[in-house]
């Protein structure tokens, strides 16, 4: 798949800023967008190929599509496989250690459509308020939905543990 098939899919998301609680999630839209997500990655500031030894371990297949609100940290696919995975990845002592977090492109974008109409919001929240989603029963079939979208538990079961510990640090009126 090259960039412009790869953007032309992406800019058929309906919200390419996709918030639950204070983790969040932006979508390259656009080729231009893709084209500058890649910055830092695979190339540098000016466009150019970033070397092996600068790349730290990236692979030269992995394509960023997005990246998350709070930390940073890109959401990539790898364009050898033609299910087109998508992976988050954390950089560490000079290498990326990458985690699945869709079997898919399609489930991915389908579970953070899923997110965006459970969380109904605007933006990164700092504070559960009352639109947020509380109920455990409900938070439960949400995470089941989306790994069984998904296929990848391990990160989605890190994503709602990291919204319920959210939930009762910041307010413990909510009954969890």
């Amino acid at each position: 798949m090259n960039k412009s098939t790869l953007a032309k899919q992406l800019s058929q998301v309906q919200e390419n800023e996709v918030y639950f609680g204070p983790q969040g999630f932006v979508i390259a839209s656009s080729e231009s967008e893709l084209e500058n997500a890649q910055q830092g990655y695979s190339v540098d500031d000016e466009g150019l190929a970033l070397s092996v030894e600068e790349l730290g371990g990236w692979e030269p297949h992995w394509l960023v599509i997005a990246q998350d609100t709070e930390l940073g940290d890109p959401y990539f696919v790898d364009v050898n496989d033609p299910q087109f995975p998508v992976y988050t990845g954390v950089y560490g002592e000079g290498v990326w250690e990458s985690t699945q977090v869709a079997s898919s492109l399609a489930a991915f974008l389908q579970c953070l459509s899923l997110l965006s109409k459970s969380g109904n919001q605007q933006g990164p929240q700092f504070v559960p308020d009352e639109n947020s989603l509380t109920d455990p029963g409900q938070l439960a079939q949400l995470q089941q939905d989306i790994v069984a979208l998904c296929g990848c538990e391990g990160f989605w079961a890190l994503f709602f543990d990291c919204y319920l510990d959210w939930l009762s640090d910041e307010d413990d009126e909510f009954d969890l």
